[in-house]
């Protein structure tokens, strides 16, 4: 894992008072691809899946995403803080490299300079879901910020050592009135004798075509520009060996895809969709995906944000707050 002075910097500072850290600074806008890649180096801590920039870069659509960084330096010009914008010029805003789908981020800086990356922000700047054990560190510091932090969710997640890497002895922990319906379900959609393949192949298409079939126009999936993102990203997890891909038949015909992703002993499930002509499929594909986790003995399998039925397994929550600038709501997007 790859250190630096950059990072170092922001960490030890983060949390000191703003009287002991006095210097002329200035905050500069960041253009070039490869600054921007040498910038992200810098202040990466290179430990969850959003800290990498090949997957990161993959999010990114060339065609319409604008490289924006904002780089808060000393008055030596020694970068010592980055947020790593982007404009989307189909949305009209101003976003994280990554845009919407990672979760539970934090951005790289001091908290006493938010104030002056705050008066940089362009107007339409949206942060999703930052972690936050972060905001509130921030929100301690500067108050005054609160109402543009005004939009939560929650990420879901698993941590198999807690159970033993046994997901039965998770489920014990549903409400007594729950668990036999749970495997009730299960035992059903077993009867079809479903057939289950891990690999680590790209199923991209196999996922948007399931999507857009259950939904059709509403799918996320029907715009070009969506699908093509699904495709660039699992690309980069195959290229890098990171995508467990786990499919399943009934009847000889594939009904139901998830593709996860591998990171430093961590799991994402970061894509699925099954048929919903066949009731409990999703439920057995999120289960036999936690199972793997499990057998992977890996620290935590991470759901991502939203959904009640994560809450309904009993999976453990964790905060997130997007700013917004302004504060929303905003004109249609």
């Amino acid at each position: 894992m790859a250190t630096s002075d950059g990072l170092k910097y922001v960490q030890r500072h983060s949390i000191e008072s703003p009287s002991t850290l006095k210097d002329s600074s200035v905050i500069r806008t960041e253009t070039d691809l490869q600054e921007c890649r040498r910038l992200w180096s810098i202040f990466s801590p290179q430990q969850d899946a959003w800290d990498d920039w090949d997957l990161m870069y993959a999010f990114h659509d060339q065609d319409k995403h604008r490289l924006n960084f904002l780089v808060h330096q000393s008055d030596d010009e020694t970068p010592n803080g980055l947020i790593p914008l982007v404009y989307d010029t189909g949305l009209n805003r101003y976003m994280l490299m990554g845009g919407s789908y990672p979760d539970g981020r934090i951005l790289w800086l001091r908290y006493e300079d938010f104030p002056e990356f705050f008066g940089q922000f362009p107007e339409r700047t949206v942060l999703f879901d930052l972690k936050q054990s972060w905001v509130s560190g921030l929100l301690q510091l500067h108050p005054e910020f609160d109402s543009y932090f005004a939009e939560p969710d929650l990420r879901y997640y698993l941590a198999p050592p807690d159970f033993g890497f046994d997901f039965d002895k998770h489920l014990d922990t549903l409400p007594a009135d729950k668990k036999p319906k749970f495997l009730y379900d299960l035992r059903n959609i077993r009867k079809r004798e479903p057939t289950l393949q891990w690999s680590e192949k790209d199923e991209a298409e196999l996922f948007i075509d399931l999507v857009n079939r259950n939904f059709g126009a509403e799918s996320d999936y029907a715009n070009p520009e969506d699908a093509l993102e699904v495709r660039r990203v699992v690309h980069e997890l195959e290229s890098s060996g990171r995508l467990r891909t786990m499919t399943i038949e009934i009847d000889g015909v594939r009904q139901a895809v998830s593709l996860s992703l591998l990171h430093n002993n961590k799991m994402v499930a970061l894509y699925a969709s099954s048929n919903n002509d066949y009731n409990n499929l999703g439920k057995l594909l999120n289960v036999e995906t936690i199972n793997e986790a499990c057998r992977l003995r890996v620290d935590e399998i991470s759901f991502m944000v939203g959904m009640q039925w994560k809450a309904n397994w009993k999976m453990t929550s964790e905060p997130c707050n997007t700013f917004r600038k302004p504060v929303a709501p905003w004109s249609a997007e």
